[in-house]
């Protein structure tokens, strides 16, 4: 087995769809790729769906007790995977090139001691947004003028790699994961590699379509909690007062907007909100309850 395809199921069913619609066209053998879906939906809906893709693909689903987020249900996935490569991708991934697996895995051959692999991600705009130059508040963290970390929507590791990192960091629930996975990928001296000539299609949000109060919330608490494993104390500190700072100011600001009813300022208080919420939090309940935990974390 060449490749594995490692997705995370939640409330995608119909993305999933397409998704796997478009690897069945895939030039690579169908025998050389297994695709493994880690379900964190409790109910039948992606097995009924996905049953007309069993005969032709090497296609497994792996039900989570409960929605164990993005990073542990990949673990999951890849607990199960048996392939060479293990190229993790986000259900509403869109395969434009019919060729792109049977390539990456070839860029991959290329480069044996490569940490991470991605390609073109692109938006709506058609931007490129698989590579970022600095860590979450701006930090690079001694990687500086460098690639810091890719997208989580798409990334191929190795299975070597993965395990010696022990895969995603099962503290965060969503968000922020592919960061910390990567910046850890890069303090083994590990290169990411961009493959330019290669590109996918990813519109983003499919999981969590509503960008809300509820969708701030979990996104700034995952930085918060990236910060709080990567920074030193007293910089992590100094970044909880700036950032309650900056939040009274902006809050007392878009307060004052807010009876004009106009969509970008409620949204921008809504975002101030959330951060408030999550600083108080943690100054009242010590960082700890940063981390995301199961029952079965406390055993």
């Amino acid at each position: 087995m060449k490749i594995s395809i490692l997705t995370v199921n939640y409330n995608t069913e119909e993305h999933i769809v397409v998704l796997l619609e478009m690897l069945s066209q895939q030039t690579l053998a169908k025998s050389d790729f297994e695709i493994i879906i880690t379900n964190n939906v409790q109910n039948d809906t992606l097995m009924t769906l996905t049953q007309p893709f069993a005969k032709q693909l090497n296609l497994r689903i792996v039900q989570s007790e409960k929605n164990v987020g993005f990073g542990r249900a990949n673990n999951m996935a890849a607990a199960h995977a048996t392939g060479e490569q293990l190229l993790i991708m986000n259900p509403d991934i869109q395969m434009i090139q019919d060729d792109y697996l049977e390539q990456l895995y070839h860029h991959a051959q290329q480069h044996p001691d490569y940490g991470l692999i991605t390609t073109q991600l692109l938006n709506e705009h058609l931007e490129d947004r698989s590579e970022f130059y600095g860590y979450e508040f701006g930090r690079t963290l001694g990687f500086e003028n460098q690639v810091c970390w890719f997208s989580g929507a798409l990334l191929l590791v190795r299975p070597d790699v993965f395990k010696k990192i022990h895969g995603f960091d099962r503290d965060f629930f969503m968000y922020c994961e592919d960061v910390d996975l990567c910046y850890r990928i890069k303090k083994l001296g590990l290169p990411l590699v961009k493959i330019d000539t290669l590109k996918v299609s990813h519109i983003g949000g499919a999981s969590e379509p509503h960008k809300n109060y509820d969708m701030h919330y979990r996104w700034y608490r995952s930085q918060l909690l990236f910060a709080h494993k990567h920074f030193t104390g007293a910089e992590f500190e100094q970044l909880l007062d700036q950032l309650e700072s900056k939040c009274k100011k902006r809050m007392r600001q878009y307060e004052l907007l807010e009876f004009l009813r106009i969509k970008r300022f409620v949204f921008k208080l809504g975002q101030c909100r959330a951060m408030s919420g999550i600083i108080k939090k943690t100054r009242t309940e010590t960082p700890s309850w940063l981390y995301f935990k199961l029952e079965s974390d406390l055993v």
